[in-house]
């Protein structure tokens, strides 16, 4: 007899996740590569055990997100704002969502950092990345 199962990391968290974010922002999320002049790109990239419950278990999950922008031209001061107000506003939107449906989606969610960075082959293109941590627990 087959298990029965949930997709924890895909079906709550990576699809809440993009879900609030495509409902805040006007910006397209991929999972593959960056298009266009800037998206989003989502990415797991741990599921860690944290304790075993009597009928479950409680992990913890990480995701990175990173936003590129491609700038017209020569990188200025405005392209760095514009990354950055980005950043800020996906910031508020994690911590107003830090439990996510009454925690049954996830609880404790945070970005636990952000790094901006210049492409090093492509000097148009600025980045960040924020790795968003949340705790889930799934009742077996």
């Amino acid at each position: 007899m087959p298990i029965d199962y949930t997709n924890t990391i895909n079906d709550k968290i990576m699809e809440t996740l993009s879900s609030l974010i495509n409902a805040e922002f006007s910006i397209p999320i991929y999972y593959d590569e960056h298009r266009g002049n800037q998206s989003f790109l989502l990415l797991p990239t741990s599921d860690n055990l944290i304790t075993h419950l009597q009928s479950g278990i409680e992990r913890e999950y990480s995701i990175e997100i990173e936003y590129e922008l491609k700038t017209a031209g020569a990188y200025n001061k405005n392209d760095l704002k514009q990354v950055s107000n980005i950043m800020e506003r996906l910031k508020r939107l994690i911590f107003n969502n830090m439990s996510h449906n009454n925690g049954d989606t996830w609880f404790d969610a945070g970005l636990d950092n952000i790094e901006y960075l210049r492409d090093e082959d492509d000097k148009n293109v600025l980045k960040s990345i924020a790795t968003f941590n949340c705790t889930n627990i799934e009742i077996i």
